[in-house]
């Protein structure tokens, strides 16, 4: 059985402070792999290698005491298609990290911390290009699994500036009470703010929208816009400033349950 592996035979186990065994495993559909596993008698830390029929290498299993990784490799090319971690933290807790890598470069992050009791904490997603971060979302968990809070960031490739800042308040693991939203320039100013509440269970209940002057970082225009509970328009306010924080316009527009125009002509105030 070893022979079949070529180098990789007991023989590599020369370190006295290493053990090994070598097994070959056959499914029902016929199909034989092959495990290689190795353990530090110092640190009992045991790696776990698995190979196809070919004897390339698809999998590395490592197990120690409070941690454990898994590593999928593509056996044609070697390289890394997916890492999973498990570790046990110092409170109790439990965290679990898996990455998957893609074409381009790319990769995605999924980090979830669980409480001694069993119930979500934490989850941190993340987008990569490289070494770069191109997306990270935070989302604080609340009761089980009720996400309470969500902050995601959105940042540029190339400059590494951010882009845009969201931050979700939920309702329920499905619906959202409010978001909130923050865009910057490449200096780092915020060009843009949008908030939105929403009704219970329900479609968004305000929108509002903040335009900032690049210049002076103050407020352009501001745009308020109210709806029922059926998503039909209710109200509509607009005011715009200048750049010395004045006021130079504001409309006021009212509509009926249907959508429609209260009045033919809008409320202007100079």
């Amino acid at each position: 059985m070893s022979s079949s592996l070529g180098d990789y035979t007991p023989a590599v186990a020369s370190s006295k402070g290493e053990s090994l065994k070598l097994e070959a495993h056959t499914d029902a559909a016929g199909v034989t792999t092959y495990q290689l596993r190795t353990r530090d008698l110092k640190t009992q830390i045991e790696t776990e290698k698995t190979f196809d029929s070919e004897q390339r290498l698809i999998r590395i299993v490592k197990h120690s005491s409070s941690s454990q990784s898994e590593t999928e490799l593509d056996p044609i090319s070697g390289s890394t298609v997916r890492i999973i971690e498990h570790n046990a933290l110092p409170d109790g807790s439990r965290l679990t990290k898996e990455t998957t890598y893609a074409e381009g470069n790319q990769s995605s992050e999924s980090v979830v911390v669980i409480s001694a009791e069993g119930e979500v904490v934490r989850r941190v997603e993340r987008q990569m290009v490289g070494m770069h971060t191109v997306f990270q979302g935070q989302t604080e968990y609340q009761g089980g699994s009720n996400p309470q809070t969500t902050v995601n960031h959105y940042v540029d490739i190339t400059s590494g500036r951010l882009l845009r800042r969201e931050q979700i308040q939920w309702l329920d693991a499905k619906k959202r009470s409010a978001t909130e939203n923050l865009y910057f320039d490449e200096v780092g100013f915020v060009t843009r703010f949008t908030k939105t509440l929403f009704h219970s269970g329900a479609g968004a209940f305000l929108e509002e929208s903040q335009e900032f002057y690049t210049a002076s970082n103050t407020l352009q225009r501001r745009e308020l816009c109210v709806y029922n509970a059926h998503g039909v328009r209710t109200c509509l306010d607009v005011v715009e400033y200048a750049d010395d924080g004045e006021i130079t316009e504001r409309m006021a527009q009212f509509f009926d349950e249907e959508g429609n125009p209260v009045r033919g002509d809008p409320r202007e105030i100079q």
